[in-house]
């Protein structure tokens, strides 16, 4: 039920029980009066309504009904007759109402909640089973308790609210796409089981939370919330959002902007700053790129594969000195980069994954990496190197220090 559909319907049973004429914006009134408000106006800034249950704020036949009644001309004789029909209706589609600030605290991220939450992956709907004799279950949290109500999201989506606040709703709102299958089959005619009809249940359930959820994500992005443009663009694919993004400022989460990057440049770029905003998955990503940045910033934490690869990216250059600064890096690490680390490994069972040890046996398998092959240096070489190792230590990057002829 939309509020539009709420007041044509009141206003069409209390001009029957009434006998009388009224204006439409007289039934916003009345409504208002059954939640204790003296205007429409002031009900509207305090409370949305809410449907289907929901709302702690139930409706009241009382002397401030019947008494707005009368201030807006209803004739004394209708009066009562008025607030008994209103309320009656309330009672009978359960309308209640919910205090905004009930609402923020409802929908309001959890301390523990990232500034980017976990997203759907685009092949989760194939797992859906609907042989599955289980249907799935509805989450328990808060917002989709709200999201039950098609009122309040009525309400909710018609209001002029902040792109923060829509920011806020999206996300509390936010869900995987319904899959329609079963409920567009049942509106072709076909007979569905038990189990088939509580997916479809569950579908009707869900598909409101889910439009919801992006009205609000795409409000909160045209409105300028620049996380919200990116969350918009991964979430529906629509890389005008993702240029959006691009423009606005304020924060945005860098690691969402390089998954949607549509070149190896940006996507380059945009790792950075998520590396520099603490992923150390896009540190990872850009490493495995074979970037030196990224690789001495893993070197640095004690990354021996890292240290590996920049010596032998070194060695491979002809950059003898930077080699050795590797090398005396690690060795204060404890590593010796001239020694290989091969090591064996149970391959299967409880062990897998483990050193191999013989007195359990079984299948193995051997990892590791082959030992750098440094280049002679003479003493003087092997000073200078030192003192790189020593700068590399201090946060100074190597990569660019090409060894002097």
């Amino acid at each position: 039920m939309t509020l539009k559909q709420l007041a044509h319907t009141a206003h069409h049973q209390l001009q029957s029980a009434c006998g009388i004429s009224m204006p439409r914006s007289h039934v916003h009134e009345l409504l208002a009066a059954a939640f204790g408000y003296g205007s429409w106006a002031a009900f509207r800034a305090d409370c949305v309504l809410c449907d289907a249950g929901i709302g702690d704020m139930t409706p009241e036949n009382g002397p401030t009904l019947a008494g707005r009644a009368l201030q807006l001309s209803v004739p004394q004789r209708a009066c009562h007759v008025a607030a008994s029909s209103l309320h009656a209706l309330l009672q009978e589609r359960r309308i209640g109402a919910m205090r905004w600030h009930d609402v923020e605290a409802l929908t309001r991220p959890a301390a523990s909640q990232g500034s980017k939450d976990e997203g759907w992956a685009e092949d989760d709907e194939d797992d859906l089973d609907f042989d599955d004799e289980a249907a799935p279950e509805a989450s328990p949290s808060a917002a989709t308790h709200l999201a039950g109500s098609a009122l309040l999201l009525d309400e909710l989506a018609s209001r002029e609210l902040s792109p923060q606040v829509h920011h806020q709703l999206a996300r509390a709102f936010r869900c995987r796409k319904p899959n329609p299958y079963l409920y567009e089959e049942s509106l072709k005619g076909r007979v569905l089981t038990k189990h088939e009809q509580a997916w479809v249940n569950q579908y009707l359930i869900e598909a409101p939370q889910y439009r919801a959820f992006e009205h609000h994500l795409r409000q909160a992005a045209l409105g300028g919330v620049r996380q919200a443009a990116a969350e918009f663009a991964a979430e529906f694919d629509d890389a005008t959002f993702y240029e959006r993004a691009k423009r606005l400022d304020g924060e945005v989460d860098a690691r969402t902007m390089a998954e949607l990057a549509p070149t190896v440049e940006q996507r380059h770029d945009w790792l950075r700053a998520a590396a520099d905003q603490g992923s150390h998955q896009a540190l990872d990503d850009l490493a495995h790129a074979g970037d030196n940045w990224a690789l001495e910033r893993l070197a640095r934490e004690g990354d021996v594969e890292a240290l590996r690869t920049l010596a032998e990216e070194a060695v491979d250059s002809g950059d003898r000195l930077r080699a050795w600064a590797y090398q005396n890096f690690a060795a204060t690490l404890g590593v010796d980069l001239t020694q290989s680390d091969y090591r064996a490994y149970h391959s299967e069972g409880e062990h897998a994954g483990e050193f191999y040890d013989s007195d359990f046996g079984g299948p193995m398998h051997v990892d590791g990496s082959p030992a750098v092959e440094l280049p002679v240096l003479d003493g003087d070489g092997h000073s200078r190197a030192r003192e790189m190792a020593l700068r590399f230590a201090g946060g100074a990057s190597l990569a660019n220090a090409l060894e002097a002829d």
